[in-house]
């Protein structure tokens, strides 16, 4: 038998934001940190966790009183998996903004990028839109995928101190 399966070619997914708030609620691996990619750890995000984790009214306090230090992803993901309680939540993420138009282009790029559906390729864009950083990760994907920079400057992606941006 071959390593392929019904002729697809099989391939790991990179991680995503709600794929380590899983491992914090559901799951609580006490190795996860130990087990995933380079990669993977890069895209946890303190800010990001610490948003979504406070979306649950019980959690709102210790979510404030965690953020007040500057823990490291893997510290903070230890710590929240042995003070929260284990189990499937469902956090439901307030938005800051109403229905932003983004281009197809861009949320082409997202859908293959995370090899995702259209509906959770514009969520990935209105998260990652909410920090510098994550502007600067969708200019860089843009890139990547061989976008224009005309293009990222119009959609707002062209951040200030950007490696790209000339500004060094």
């Amino acid at each position: 038998m071959s390593g392929k399966r019904n002729g697809k070619k099989s391939s790991v997914k990179k991680k995503s934001l709600f794929d380590h708030i899983n491992q914090i609620t559901a799951i609580q691996n006490p190795n996860y940190w130990e087990e995933i990619s380079v990669e993977d750890k890069k895209s946890f995000s303190n800010y990001m966790v610490n948003r979504f984790l406070s979306m649950k009214p019980e959690w709102i306090e210790l979510v404030n009183e965690l953020q007040k230090y500057n823990l490291k992803p893997k510290e903070l993901y230890k710590l929240y998996t042995n003070v929260l309680p284990k189990g499937k939540r469902w956090l439901k993420y307030t938005k800051g903004r109403n229905n932003m138009d983004y281009p197809e282009w861009l949320i082409n790029i997202m859908r293959n990028n995370d090899e995702s559906n259209r509906k959770e390729a514009i969520e990935a864009i209105d998260m990652l839109m909410l920090t510098e950083g994550g502007m600067m990760e969708l200019g860089e994907t843009a890139r990547k995928w061989g976008i224009e920079e005309r293009k990222i400057k119009a959609a707002g992606l062209q951040v200030v101190g950007s490696v790209n941006s000339g500004n060094l």
